[in-house]
């Protein structure tokens, strides 16, 4: 049985007597049980509200609870009256809706990008229960290192003894990249992953083609991205069921998945279940003493994580004994991990950012917005001495506070507008220029328009609001009979308002301007630290292949013997390097495990010293290619430190490994070098032989001095002869390690863009708080002018007084500036000093362009014929 809207029937009950609502209730009762009858419910509940807004009519406008239906004409009223406001003063108008467009656009970029960053991983239904398995190395208990990875049996053994775990999924990555024939013809992937057939019980992925319970349950099965599969076979609806070679093995494509969200911390090509032989897959998944498995684990809604935290201690205990106490289990939430993951190696993930530039940038938006809304506040209350006869008026005319106030605030709503209007023409212009300096892919279409209109609209009333509600209320306070007199010449407080909001938008460019200098110096800095080694003009090549790593020898001569390449190394990872680099747990011999140093660990031949220009400290280099030098090792000073060993040079210091305990035997020492990005101190590094039993070769690394386009066409004939089944991958080391500071780089063009915007706007504002003060003193100015007063005097008496705020400004933001971009670049284990001419800079900037912005206002009024002015006064 429909019931009658429960609101209007309270509403009839709390203005009507007893008696009367009774009746009235049941005579519409029946009425809307007529109408559900004959049409319709929501027909019925529209004419019910109808009558009963009938009934309030009378007492609504006897007691003014309800909205007067003269209201509407009010409204179209107030509307017209800001219209022509707006149009009347042209000027300041046009000022406020340039402050205000700037505001909103940018402000709009921002929340765009930060709901972007923020929403990583939410898209799955089950995100909130998701967390992933961090391992903490615990050996060195002064400088704990996290892992994104654990051993592979770690995940079924938590959902087998924890209730509150009722799934789990992996994903592994054995090499780097897999090689796939597909009708003769070899295509390399990089961004792959082999996963559970269990994984789209866990993330929500759709399949465009396939189904996501039977996917990936066979061995050798594919599930393609929508762009690799019309890459591999020229369209995505024919992919399913085809074939594809991978070594001796034929893997089919079982689903075409829907492209994947750019919000997503995963991000691959292709996902593939097991790609070895089932007693291959299970000795490697029940080692504990493996790692390489990516665990993401879902727990019942509602369970408590910190009480399944609280049993991982027992849990290790329980499957790997003693060796317990050298690692912890921690459970990462699947939305923290982009964010959250700046300090953990070896995930999954494509990328991550950071919180603090969330912060920073949520803080930049909102201050160019109350930027844009001081304009607005300053120059309303800078114009209430015109308006005090418009308000006088208004009020002997009978006009109430309040609807001065809505008046005033109509203005405000209609100006904020308009600016939204313009804003969204300016987005779609800018947003292509946005997108490139934060690799993101916004766009303003009228596909999405109606997703961003809501935040917009939410966004243009705040500004109107937090703009106007004080000169509303300023000015809908003064009152009728003195305002008509005149009395009110000078109205108290507007003026010290109008200095502490001047001083405020200064200190804020100042902030902005500093923290652009700083980043930008920090930047410059990291491009030209002295990394240790030579990394100009130096060309890496991936090596992918089997038969290269067995002939390298030749290969290596081979590239050497082009002209324009001066030297060649073979490593297994380089300076710099912008993939995982292996690392081990070193001690001296005759110590536990527990005591073991971790260390990253590199193996080079004998070229690579002539290639990268290390310095030797101690000992001696690897000879020759000599395979007695398969467990020979160099150390770099850190970890010489590290290990506390004196005289190095012939110790001999061992490690485990999955062929048992390694020995090795030191044999020199080099000098620190930075082989990881500058965000890190420069940690232990073993240097071992091409011929290590740790790692094998992978790369190439050729000292260019001729043309570079000419090298890499000789070198891909000399890679075709050795490799003829992958292309050659290639990159310049020195473009490769600048992207371990693409999160700064993108900082610091927001912060160039933020602070080119405050500026405008903090000048937009000055100027016309200038004008209006100078046309203002135009008679006090004509007078002095009469009595002898110079342009120069009469210029330096209309700036000295904004001059001041502008020093204040800066004396108020320089500490401000200074505390922030000091906590910044902690972030650095190498940083730039925040050395006083960054301050100065930016003080001299802002003086110069506030100076220019009052100045120039200023002139015009200082050269108006004084005798127009008093003849008109």
């Amino acid at each position: 049985m429909s019931t009658p809207p429960k609101t209007a029937v309270w509403l009839l009950n709390r203005f009507l007597r007893e008696d009367l609502a009774e009746e009235v209730l049941g005579d519409l009762e029946e009425k809307f049980e007529l109408t559900v009858s004959q049409k319709s419910k929501f027909r019925a509940k529209v004419n019910y509200w109808y009558q009963v807004l009938n009934y309030l009519r009378p007492f609504a406008l006897r007691r003014n609870k309800f909205i007067n239906l003269k209201s509407n004409g009010m409204i179209r009223n107030n509307i017209k009256m800001a219209y022509r406001s707006l149009v009347n003063n042209k000027s300041y108008s046009a000022i406020n809706l340039l402050g205000l467009t700037i505001g909103i656009t940018f402000s709009s970029m921002l929340y765009f990008y930060i709901d972007h960053e923020l929403s990583y991983d939410t898209s799955h239904a089950k995100s909130e229960n998701i967390y992933r398995i961090v391992t903490i190395d615990q050996r060195n208990p002064d400088q704990p290192q996290a892992y994104g990875q654990t051993m592979p049996p770690v995940g079924p053994a938590m959902k087998a003894d924890f209730p509150e775990v009722s799934n789990f999924t992996r994903l592994f990555r054995p090499v780097g990249q897999i090689i796939l024939d597909i009708d003769d013809q070899n295509h390399m992937e990089r961004d792959w992953f082999m996963t559970d057939q269990n994984f789209f019980s866990v993330f929500d992925y759709p399949l465009l083609y396939g189904d996501e319970s039977s996917a990936l349950e066979a061995p050798f099965s594919a599930v393609l991205t929508i762009p690799t599969a019309r890459r591999y076979f020229g369209s995505e609806h024919n992919a399913l069921g085809k074939v594809m070679q991978q070594g001796d093995q034929s893997v089919k494509v079982t689903g075409v998945l829907m492209p994947l969200p750019t919000n997503s911390h995963l991000q691959f090509d292709i996902l593939v279940s097991q790609l070895a032989t089932d007693a291959q897959m299970s000795e490697y998944l029940n080692d504990w003493n493996s790692y390489g498995a990516s665990t993401y684990i879902v727990t019942e809604p509602g369970s408590e994580v910190s009480s399944l935290s609280a049993q991982m201690p027992e849990f290790k205990k329980r499957y790997v004994g003693e060796y317990s106490k050298l690692f912890d289990i921690e459970l990462q939430p699947l939305e923290d991990i982009y964010l959250g993951s700046a300090n953990i190696r070896a995930g999954a993930e494509y990328g991550h950012g950071e919180y603090s530039y969330i912060y920073i940038f949520s803080a930049m938006g909102i201050f160019i917005l109350v930027l844009a809304c001081v304009n607005y506040i300053n120059l309303m209350t800078g114009r209430a001495m015109t308006r005090l006869k418009e308000v006088g008026i208004r009020k002997t005319l009978g006009a109430l506070k309040h609807q001065l106030v809505g008046q005033f605030l109509t203005e405000s709503i209609l100006l904020s507008l308009i600016a939204m209007v313009f804003s969204i023409i300016l987005l779609d212009l800018v947003f292509p220029y946005f997108n490139l300096i934060t690799d993101t892919y916004f766009d303003v279409s009228w596909s999405n328009l109606a997703g961003y209109l809501p935040a917009l609209l939410v966004l243009s009333l705040a500004i109107a609001l937090l703009a106007g509600l004080y000169p509303a209320f300023y000015l809908s306070r003064l009152g009728a009979m003195r305002t008509l007199k005149g009395g009110l010449s000078k109205i108290s407080g507007t003026g010290n308002l109008r200095k502490v909001l001047v001083v405020f938008q200064f200190g804020i460019t100042v902030v902005l301007l500093v923290s652009t200098l700083v980043v930008g110096g920090q930047l410059k800095f990291i491009q030209n630290k002295e990394m240790g080694f030579d990394q100009e003009n130096l060309l890496v090549i991936d090596i992918n292949s089997g038969n290269v790593r067995s002939k390298f020898q030749s290969m290596k001569n081979e590239l050497a013997a082009i002209p324009g390449v001066e030297s060649v190394g073979v490593s297994s990872r380089v300076p710099g390097e912008w993939k995982s680099i292996a690392s081990i747990h070193l001690r001296e011999k005759g110590q536990s495990i527990a005591d073991s140093l971790e260390c990253f660990f590199m193996g080079f031949d004998d070229g690579m010293q002539e290639t990268f220009r290390f310095e030797l400290m101690a000992g001696n280099y690897f000879s020759q290619n000599s395979n007695n030098d398969s467990t020979k090792i160099l150390l770099n000073e850190a970890a010489v430190k590290a290990l506390g060993i004196v005289d190095p040079v012939g110790k001999y210091l061992e490690t485990s490994s999955g062929i048992g305990t390694v020995q090795f035997q030191v044999i020199g020492v080099v000098k620190n070098f930075h082989f990881q990005s500058l965000h890190r101190k420069i940690d232990p590094l073993v240097i071992g032989s091409w011929n290590n039993p740790i790692r094998v070769i992978d790369y190439f690394t050729l000292n260019v001095s001729g043309n570079p386009e000419e090298v890499i066409a000789q070198a891909q004939l000399v890679h075709e002869k050795f490799d003829k089944n992958s292309p050659m991958e290639y990159n310049f080391l020195e473009q490769k390690m600048s992207e371990f500071y693409d999160l700064e780089q993108r900082a610091s063009r927001l912060f160039n863009l933020g602070v080119s915007l405050s500026i405008i706007v903090a000048c937009l504002g000055l100027f016309g708080l200038s004008a209006f003060t100078a046309d203002q003193r135009r008679k006090e100015i004509s007078i002095r002018k009469v009595l002898g007063a110079s342009v120069n005097g009469l210029l330096k008496l209309l700036t000295f007084s904004f001059l001041k705020l502008i020093i204040l400004a800066i004396v108020i933001g320089t500490p401000i500036a200074w505390y922030l971009m000091d906590q910044w670049l902690d972030g650095f284990a190498y940083r730039v000093s925040l050395s006083g001419w960054y301050f100065v800079a930016a003080a001299v900037i802002v003086t110069m362009v506030g100076l220019v912005t009052v100045v120039g206002r200023s002139f015009k009024v200082a050269l108006t014929d004084p005798a127009k002015t008093l003849k008109v006064e």
